[in-house]
C-alpha cells in the first residue's frame, strides 16, 4: 500500500523541498512497543535467556553479548511479499508516532560501549515539523550533516530506528493497479536476509525524529538513488559517537529486493 500525500525531504543543499506521492523511504514496517524495549535490553547489555549447552556444545565459543536471540520463525523468514500474507505488521508512515532507539548520553562524545543504561526507548513522531511547511521532514541526507536544519541533531542527538523492511517506489518502472485499473509507480520492499530486523540511522529533536539516507548501493540504486542508512548491529556504537561519518558508504550492505503487487 502507498501513502499518497505530500511529504518533504532535504534536497541536499539544505532547502527542504516538497515530493509529491511518495518520498524517499515514506514507508517502512516497525515493531512494538514491547520488541523495542528487549532491543535496547539486548543492545545495551542484557543477555537474552538461552537454553543450556548441550556436551557436544561445550567446546563452543562463548555467546556473545551483542547477537540478538530472535525468535526461529522470525529468523527464517526471507522478507519476500508471499512470506508477509498473514502476518501482522506495524506500518509506520510519516507523522506515525513510533519506537525509536535513543542513547541516554551525547552522541558528540559517545561511548566506548553500549552498557545497561546508556540506551532507552522513546515514542517520537516521524518528521520534523517546521514553520514555514506544513508537511513534516522525514529524511535527512547524511551529506547534510553541517546544515543549520540538521547540525545540532547531527552533533548530539543521533538515534537509532528499529524496523522489518522498509518499500519505496521506483522512479520509472510502473505497473497496472489491480484495485483502480490504472497505472502507478512500481513498489519495492526491501530487507536484509537472515536478519530480521534492520537498523536505521536517524536523528531525534525533541519528540520528532527523521530518517538517515544516503547513496544508495547496486541493489537500491536501479529504484532509487538514495537509501536510509542501514547499520549493521556491531556498528551501532559508532554511530552513536562522533567518527559517524565513516558509515557513509552502504554499498556492501547484502539487501534483498521483492516487486509489491
Amino acid at each position: 500500500m502507498t501513502c499518497a500525500v505530500t511529504l518533504s525531504g532535504d534536497d541536499g543543499s539544505g532547502r527542504v523541498v516538497r515530493m509529491y506521492g511518495e518520498g524517499m523511504c515514506a514507508h517502512y514496517l516497525g515493531l512494538s512497543d514491547e520488541e523495542v524495549d528487549r532491543l535496547v535490553g539486548q543492545l545495551s547489555g542484557e543477555r537474552p535467556e538461552r537454553p543450556e549447552s548441550s556436551p557436544a556444545e561445550a567446546t563452543a565459543p562463548q555467546y556473545e553479548q551483542r547477537e540478538l536471540d530472535y525468535p526461529q520463525s522470525e529468523r527464517q523468514s526471507s522478507g519476500s511479499p508471499r512470506e508477509e500474507r498473514g502476518r501482522r505488521w506495524i506500518d509506520v508512515y510519516p507523522k506515525t508516532v513510533s519506537p525509536v532507539i535513543v542513547p541516554t548520553f551525547d552522541t558528540a562524545v559517545g561511548v566506548d560501549e553500549l552498557t545497561p543504561g546508556t540506551l532507552e526507548r522513546a515514542d517520537l513522531a516521524w518528521g520534523y515539523s517546521t514553520q514555514w511547511n506544513p508537511q513534516p521532514i522525514f529524511n535527512t541526507r547524511i551529506e547534510s550533516a553541517d546544515k543549520p536544519i540538521w547540525r545540532t541533531s547531527m552533533e548530539h542527538d543521533r538515534c537509532i530506528i528499529a524496523c522489518r523492511r522498509f518499500y519505496e517506489s521506483s522512479g520509472t518502472e510502473t505497473r497496472v493497479s489491480e484495485r483502480t485499473g490504472r497505472v502507478i509507480k512500481q513498489q519495492y520492499v526491501f530487507a536484509i536476509p537472515d536478519m530480521p530486523i534492520m537498523f536505521i540511522g536517524g536523528i531525534r529533536r525533541g519528540d520528532e525524529y527523521s530518517m538517515i539516507t544516503t547513496r544508495a548501493n547496486a541493489v537500491m540504486a536501479p529504484v532509487h538513488p538514495r537509501m536510509p542508512l542501514i547499520l549493521h548491529p556491531t556498528e551501532l556504537t559508532t554511530w552513536l559517537g562522533p567518527r559517524y561519518m565513516r558509515l557513509a558508504d552502504r554499498s556492501a550492505v547484502p539487501l534483498a529486493a521483492h516487486k509489491v503487487g
